[in-house]
């Protein structure tokens, strides 16, 4: 497969959220949007969130048969992605996505591959994404519309994905606290 890429999830999800502040994006659509680029040029990658797995169902939506997604866990992602770079057998296969300036000087250190965030999502969608049928390059431009999220009103889902959905999530009708994620990021 050649280049094994290592990407701070959580960095590229901030970059792709700041250059499309108006687009809904999450870490499940980060990890299908990863997951297709990585089968569209036969590539390896790992990319590496903060804090420990999402429970139940949502591990499952975040879990994918082509990229391995990892948590960090007690840990910084940053910290797990070093690691990764410090145990590669062979460095100069090794690129590392992440802005941030530690993650970047440990990969040249080691003499693998770097590359910013904003960069990588350029190249994310060169050969246009498929699902918004945008063919045009990330721009920086106040004003442009990047090629994912798209504009159109999201299509309810049928009764049946809605109880589908609930029953995964363990949805409880006589809750009356919202759930805010906060679950998730507790031990």
């Amino acid at each position: 497969m050649g280049v094994h890429v290592i990407i701070d999830g959580n960095n590229l999800f901030h970059a792709i959220r700041d250059l499309a502040a108006a687009t809904s994006i999450g870490r499940e659509k980060l990890v299908r949007l990863i997951e297709r680029w990585a089968q569209r040029g036969r590539r390896a990658a790992t990319l590496v969130f903060d804090g420990p797995p999402p429970p139940g169902g949502l591990a499952r939506q975040m879990s994918s048969p082509r990229i391995d997604v990892r948590f960090s866990g007690s840990r910084t992602a940053d910290d797990v992605i070093v690691d990764l770079v410090n145990a590669a057998a062979n460095p100069h296969e090794i690129r590392v996505v992440s802005n941030d300036s530690a993650i970047g000087h440990a990969a040249r250190y080691r003499r693998c591959q770097h590359t910013l965030c904003d960069d990588f999502i350029r190249e994310l969608y060169q050969d246009g994404d498929e699902q918004s049928g945008r063919t045009d390059s990330v721009s920086k431009k106040p004003g442009s519309s990047p090629p994912f999220g798209g504009h159109e009103k999201p299509v309810a889902p049928s009764s049946d994905e809605a109880k589908r959905w609930l029953d995964t999530f363990g949805y409880d009708p006589d809750d009356k606290e919202p759930f805010d994620g906060s679950e998730a990021m507790e031990d």
